[in-house]
């Protein structure tokens, strides 16, 4: 059977010198001026820093309850590197008692000896919570302290990773902390999602899934050769993942300091019933593919939180690496139970609730969908006061920046003109949001869109040079819910059919139309110009069902040589739609 190792990325575990000074900068000793050494005796400051006038090694060797640690120092070359060295440096011992023989071959005891040994001599009044010191090993440990420790007690005040300080000697070559476990040095972030069980494969198929894989044939060992003549490898993949590497989120590197939102099997597919039972509610579909790729995008975070900052009970919002959006106060974790890694940390997520704002990227359609009503929808859905049906047109052909990759879209549009009170008096439409849709005979019918409940952006387009001044209502029930400023249709191209260019997040779910040489791609099926900032529409059943909505225009005039040209809405939803 053939071994595959694992590695999501070629990411590689490279620890920036710079960091490593500006750490050591940090760390210098702030003790008083008149701190010094005695001869050969031991200076008690506070009661809790021991100075002595000796070398570490010469320290450690002085103390018969160190005589373990001591020995594996010796024995895996600690005191002759530090020689080679000429540096100062901070150890992290355990006592005799405390003391566990590291198992395994050489390689891993030399590895279990380097996490207690560091190039960077750190007094106690340099210590700050949330502080990482870089270990022999290539790994951190964490630096954690209480209050008292803050305000500067040291024993039982000050943690590294779980292991709690006993002890504090400054040596002439740097400090020694003795603590009451010795270093456990956590998986890193890339190990530990590869380690997941059956329970998580969903997740973490997700992730791996979002890159590639690679032959490393410098690292994969010929086996064999089989019946064709091929070599047969001990075969070593290298995963790469551009899709985080976009992001200068390398999981292997252990100067990432991370958080990551961990979703077991059960969570995610609870989280997707969920999903599909609003969606069917609502008569909206949506991909899976959408929905499980956000679950994947808001797990990650380049900074480490802690689990009050993840689930409280304000309306907050953290956003992921990918800038997808985690609510504090609707998603639940497991708070008591946070799993430490060597570059950050992982909460286990209980209960996960996939936003609406993904659900729906946004809602637009059309107003000539007017041709394609009965005579009953049309004086159901399109309720006019003062104006009359004068004719659909496609006022611009169908057209893509990018062929064969972005449908081509055309503004076809609706034509009203002054009813049978002239031009002099004011206009009013009540307009249903309908969409067109096939039947199994291929033809096609309109239906009135259900808008589910909550905060929405509303955005129409219109044509310029139509020298009018509307005001633009939403109702809900006959009831209005939202009323825009008043909105001038003059020669400028913001309400220019779906070309507005004054919103951002205005364009087609994936469209960028910065790679994108075409002159007039920033044209291409925009949301349109501003109406309302927030339209809220409410839950009406008390069930979070969608309700049928009415988009009133209304204008004191008309504009007597053009008419009105309508062109399409869209409700897009806010974050606050959540």
């Amino acid at each position: 059977m053939k071994r595959i190792d694992i590695n999501i990325s070629r990411w590689a575990s490279r620890f920036s010198c710079v960091a490593m000074m500006a750490f050591a900068f940090a760390a210098c000793s702030d003790l008083e001026d008149n701190d010094h050494y005695g001869n050969g005796s031991t200076i008690i400051k506070n009661n809790e820093l021991k100075i002595v006038n000796m070398s570490s090694s010469a320290y450690m060797s002085s103390r018969e309850d160190l005589s373990a640690m001591n020995e594996l120092f010796k024995e895996n070359g600690i005191y002759s590197e530090l020689s080679k060295k000429g540096q100062l440096s901070t150890m992290l011992v355990v006592t005799d008692e405390n003391y566990r023989q590291p198992e395994g071959d050489a390689e891993n005891v030399a590895f279990v000896t380097k996490s207690h040994v560091s190039d960077v001599s750190v007094s106690p009044a340099n210590l700050h919570n949330g502080d990482r010191l870089m270990m022999w090993h290539g790994k951190y440990v964490n630096v954690n302290m209480d209050e008292e420790g803050e305000q500067g007690a040291i024993v039982d005040h000050i943690k590294f990773n779980n292991a709690s300080v006993k002890e504090v000697i400054q040596t002439s070559n740097g400090y020694i902390y003795v603590i009451d476990d010795m270093i456990t040095t956590p998986t890193s972030l890339s190990d530990f999602i590869n380690s997941l069980d059956d329970n998580y494969s969903i997740f973490k198929d997700l992730v791996l899934s979002s890159g590639g894989k690679e032959f490393d044939r410098v690292n994969s060992k010929p086996i064999g050769v089989n019946s064709e003549g091929n070599t047969v490898y001990d075969t070593v993949w290298i995963y790469t993942n551009a899709h985080f590497d976009e992001q200068g989120f390398d999981m292997n590197s252990e100067s990432l300091t991370a958080t990551m939102l961990l979703f077991s099997n059960d969570v995610i597919n609870t989280a997707m019933e969920d999903a599909h039972a609003r969606l069917t509610m609502w008569n909206m579909e949506r991909p899976d593919s959408v929905l499980l790729n956000w679950i994947r995008d808001v797990a990650f975070y380049n900074k480490r939180y802690t689990a009050d900052e993840l689930q409280n009970t304000e309306t907050e919002d953290i956003k992921s690496i990918f800038s997808k959006q985690w609510r504090t106060n609707v998603n639940q974790i497991d708070k008591e139970n946070p799993i430490d890694l060597s570059n950050g940390i992982v909460y286990n997520v209980k209960k996960i609730h996939i936003p609406n704002n993904v659900l729906m990227y946004r809602l637009k359609d059309w107003f000539y969908y007017y041709e394609n009503c009965t005579d009953e929808q049309k004086s159901e859905y399109f309720k006019m006061t003062n104006m009359l049906f004068n004719k659909c047109n496609t006022d611009v052909a169908a057209w893509t920046p990018l062929a064969g990759v972005w449908p081509l879209h055309e503004d076809r549009v609706l034509l009203v003109k002054p009813g049978d009170e002239g031009t002099q008096n004011s206009l009013r439409l009540d307009f249903t949001p309908i969409r067109l849709k096939n039947n199994e005979n291929g033809g096609k019918y309109v239906e009135p869109y259900l808008i589910p409940p909550g905060a929405y952006r509303l955005a129409m387009g219109f044509k310029q040079n139509q020298n009018m001044t509307i005001k633009v209502s939403v109702l809900v029930n006959g009831q209005v819910v939202s009323v825009s400023d008043q909105v001038r249709l003059t020669d400028a191209t913001t309400y220019h059919y779906d070309r507005g260019t004054s919103l951002p997040d205005r364009y087609p779910e994936g469209y960028d139309p910065s790679v994108l040489s075409d002159k007039k791609a920033g044209n291409y099926d925009t949301d349109g110009g501003p109406i309302i900032d927030e339209v809220v529409i409410p839950d009406v059943n008390g069930d979070g069902s969608a309700s049928q909505i009415v988009i009133r225009i209304e204008a004191d005039n008309w504009n007597e040589q053009t008419g009105m040209t309508l062109c399409h809405w869209c409700l897009r939803p806010t974050v606050n739609n959540y």
